[in-house]
């Protein structure tokens, strides 16, 4: 920037001075941001200063990203004088000390005081006036909290690296609740869920005590809990998400930081939107438990308890963890779920009927169903356990890991691979809980050499054509359908499509909905004859996948035929939702719903899941869905 001319500053001089005029000012960050064409953001900077007597306030921006000289503040503090205040100040404060050196020669007046301070409250003050205007009850800053400093923000700062990097969401999810059952933490951080799991938002959640970790679970929706009494939260993300005053800190301190996605932020969300940040001593709790979890091994954790010993800012403290589940005993029926039952976890119930059956003596059916209606009536739980080999014994774990959640899943499997090494389900739900796709493969992959063990050559060779409709051989189709959704997910198509074809060749009846995999593997690979001759081996199946598939395929084959356009007529009369998912005009609306009804937005969002890959790689798919869908009218007439 181009010196201030010297007129400009003898004209500055010859304002009427005020003693009771002191201006604070220098160079500040703009609280807000400003994207580049390549995506990335910047904050602009801006010379700023505020008349401590009046409150008259000049900001002269900068448009770069790159800071400015010190030129641009006195140009700031020139234009203060001349435009608004028409006086000149007894003193100036700034908080940098060559600056202060730099205006004092500038201006070369013997009676201006200019004074250096480690802070500037009112300009503080004005750019978080600037925040609020930009932002809709923008956060409070870190160093706005009680007690909080710079040097406790960094050791903050260095135990939430710490936990990034060590990533206990490896082995921990948001549905384990840890209590912390020493030290004795401030209110509202006793109870605490570990968040990356889902591989969206990373931190750790807090509740108030397990009752509100239950009714979170049940209840989802945000706003009911904090709507009772608010909730702390330690999330991370990338620098623009910060409040500003934080942004400052990290930038102008160089507080540690895991990554460009890794900036923490400690947070109180209470009812009405009110928000706060973490007073010292909260701060000093937090710090402790982000190190202990981050020292936390896989094993300790299985454990059930265990403690660290950490080396916080206060000094050292001992941390104890615990969760609960998982010191209940094996057998301990697991809490209970919110939304629908794991369907898997029932077939306990007809394997028990099945195996009662075998064992009785009956005289007629209607002597087997009373008898059946009078032993399995009862909660699921209350039956009573035939299980006599290890490998039962080992089923009977996984049906309570069905119904189980998070680590507790775990501890049950591997307590069923101890019992017998040949139980497949065990090695399912292994692979569910890997955050690892290769992991997951290889789980999935020793799921389905225990299954074919467990079966023995004899089962295969008889049974082909019926598999599903015997009870024992299900957790090996599970462990197949598992390694062929995980090869498909690692670009191992082919593969993939054959373990699918095996699967339907060994139940045609297709229970578990292999079909729907298979066709938009076939379409993605390429295979549009094979698709086509899957579709007619099912026929005019009445669901959305299926007939978008079939619409799909025939456009494939045939372009804008007469043909396709039937098919997709068909689609559209048995969901009218889907296009909009199919074409990117509506966006996804999140996870996979567990239940859908026909021709509801729940059964749209399972078609574009399996499907929205296979359109979207087909040239020309999309505009043709698109140009083909009829708009919906709106409600409103026109005026005559």
């Amino acid at each position: 920037m181009p010196p201030v001319p010297s007129l400009v500053i003898d004209r500055f001089k010859r304002l009427p001075r005020r003693a009771d005029e002191a201006w604070q000012g220098g160079l500040v960050r703009v609280p807000t941001w400003v994207e580049a064409p390549d995506g990335t953001a910047h904050r602009p900077w801006g010379a700023v200063w505020v008349s401590l007597a009046t409150g008259l306030v000049n900001v002269q921006l900068e448009a770069g990203d790159v800071a400015p000289d010190w030129t641009l503040v006195l140009q700031s503090l020139t234009d203060l004088g001349f435009k608004f205040a028409r006086c000149r100040p007894a003193r100036l404060e700034v908080a940098d000390e060559a600056l202060g050196a730099q205006l004092a020669a500038a201006l070369a007046d013997p009676e201006l005081a200019v004074t250096v301070r480690d802070g500037l409250p009112a300009v503080h003050q004005m750019v978080r006036q600037m925040a609020a205007q930009l932002e809709d009850a923008p956060p409070p800053d870190a160093l706005d909290a009680p007690g909080v400093t710079v040097e406790r923000m960094r050791a903050f700062a260095a135990a939430a690296r710490d936990f990034y990097q060590a990533a206990p969401w490896r082995y921990l999810s948001d549905a384990d609740l840890i209590h912390v059952e020493a030290p004795a933490v401030a209110p509202g951080l006793a109870h605490i869920t570990v968040l990356g799991a889902g591989g969206r938002t990373f931190g750790l959640g807090f509740f108030a005590s397990p009752k509100e970790f239950e009714a979170a679970h049940a209840d989802p929706e945000p706003e009911t809990l904090l709507g009772r009494h608010g909730e702390w939260a330690m999330l991370y993300g990338p620098l623009p998400d910060m409040p500003f005053g934080d942004v400052d800190l990290w930038e102008e301190h160089r507080l540690p930081v895991a990554g460009p996605a890794a900036y923490p932020v400690a947070i109180w969300f209470g009812p009405d939107r009110r928000l706060r940040r973490p007073r010292a001593a909260e701060l000093a709790d937090l710090e402790a438990l982000l190190l202990a979890l981050a020292q936390s091994t896989e094993a300790e954790i299985d454990r059930g308890r265990w403690s660290h010993e950490v080396r916080t800012h206060d000094g050292p403290r001992a941390v104890t963890l615990a969760i609960p589940e998982l010191l209940a005993p094996l057998d301990a029926p697991p809490p209970r779920q919110p939304g629908l039952p794991d369907r898997r976890a029932m077939e306990r119930l007809t394997l028990e009927a099945e195996r009662f059956v075998q064992t009785s003596m009956f005289e007629s059916l209607d002597e087997v169903n009373a008898a059946l209606l009078q032993r399995f009536s009862g909660p699921i739980d209350d039956i009573p356990s035939t299980a006599a080999t290890p490998l039962e014994k080992a089923q009977d774990l996984i049906y309570r890991a069905f119904e189980a959640r998070g680590r507790r899943r775990v501890q049950l499997a591997r307590r069923a691979l101890e019992l017998s090494a040949d139980c497949a389900d065990a090695y399912v739900v292994l692979a569910e809980e890997s955050r690892s796709p290769d992991d997951s493969r290889a789980l999935y992959e020793k799921g389905v050499a225990a299954g074919e063990r467990a079966l023995g050559p004899q089962m295969f060779a008889e049974e082909a054509g019926h598999f599903w409709g015997m009870v024992t051989t299900r957790p090996y189709m599970r462990a197949r359908f598992g390694l062929a959704q995980c090869l498909e997910a690692l670009d191992r198509r082919d593969e993939a499509i054959e373990h699918y074809r095996e699967l339907i060749r060994l139940n045609p009846g297709d229970n578990q909905g292999v079909r729907y995999s298979l066709l938009a593997a076939l379409l993605l690979a390429g295979r549009d004859d094979d698709a086509a001759t899957l579709l007619d081996q099912y026929g005019d199946e009445p669901t959305a996948l299926w007939r978008y598939g079939r619409a799909l395929s025939v456009f494939r084959r045939e372009g804008d035929s007469r043909a396709a356009r039937e098919r997709l007529r068909e689609a559209l009369r048995t969901n009218r939702h889907v296009p909009r998912l199919l074409t990117g005009d509506s966006e996804w609306p999140g996870p996979e719903p567990d239940a859908y009804a026909p021709g509801s937005r729940e059964e749209a969002v399972i078609c574009d899941a399996e499907l929205g890959e296979a359109w979207g790689a087909t040239p020309d798919a999309a505009r043709w869905l698109h140009a083909h869908t009829p708009r919906r009218k709106s409600g409103k007439r026109r005026k005559r």
